[in-house]
């Protein structure tokens, strides 16, 4: 057999982290079998490793940028050690922005809307969850109030709503991982129906509603 070899790795295995995640790096020796083993971490970033054979960050900080090595020696022998091992770097961006995209943005009443999220990295084990906006005209707010049949995420970055009869605000977000790590709300996105009209409070949202009742010469108030 050949020499013993070091390797980092990284789970779950997203070189892109993000601040508040929870991941685990760890040193492994390729055909180590049954050796006792001794461990020296090298980094670029400000957080050095302990002296372990696994590294656990429970909520990533930007401090935890950075290249990191490893490299292993047997117990009670003075020269037998392994050569450092290749990089892995690790990047942490802060929280992620989802971006919303709703298609057709016009519909008659009772046809399906598709929404699309697209998030950085999407294959990087995320869930994508589905929000309308409603409004709360006595508080002059919305509230998000989760699309039934998405309650447990989507593992496709997409959501087709069926049978939309009226105007309605939508968002989305992604989670992933244990504890789940969530990014931002979307920026809201209409979807205009030529149905009933729901009530709307945001001045801007006032502006548009408006303007899309002259259009259609819809006889609906808006509150």
């Amino acid at each position: 057999t050949g020499p013993n070899k070091a390797v980092v790795t990284l789970q779950p295995n997203w070189t892109e982290v993000y601040r508040g995640e929870r991941i685990t790096l760890r040193c492994e020796i390729t055909d180590g079998g049954d050796t006792e083993w001794e461990y020296e971490w090298r980094t670029t970033s400000s957080e050095k490793p302990s002296d372990q054979n696994e590294h656990r960050i429970t909520s990533v900080t930007g401090s935890h940028s950075g290249d990191y090595r490893c490299k292993g020696r047997k117990k009670h022998t003075q020269h037998s050690s392994t050569d450092w091992s290749d990089p892995i770097k690790l990047t942490v961006p802060y929280r992620p922005d989802p971006v919303l995209t709703v298609s057709p943005s016009w519909v008659s009443a009772g046809a399906s809307v598709t929404l699309n999220c697209r998030v950085k990295d999407p294959s990087a084990g995320w869930n994508f969850y589905w929000y309308k906006m409603v409004p709360d005209s006595s508080e002059n707010f919305y509230s998000y109030e989760q699309i039934p049949g998405s309650s447990n995420g989507t593992e496709q970055d997409s959501f087709i709503v069926h049978g939309q009869t009226h105007t309605a605000r939508y968002n989305c977000r992604a989670g992933r991982g244990d504890p789940e790590y969530y990014s931002y709300y979307s920026y809201s996105k209409f979807v205009w129906s030529a149905g009933q009209f729901v009530s709307i409070s945001e001045e801007t949202d006032f502006i548009s509603a408006l303007f899309i009742l002259f259009l259609n010469d819809d006889k609906q108030t808006v509150s």
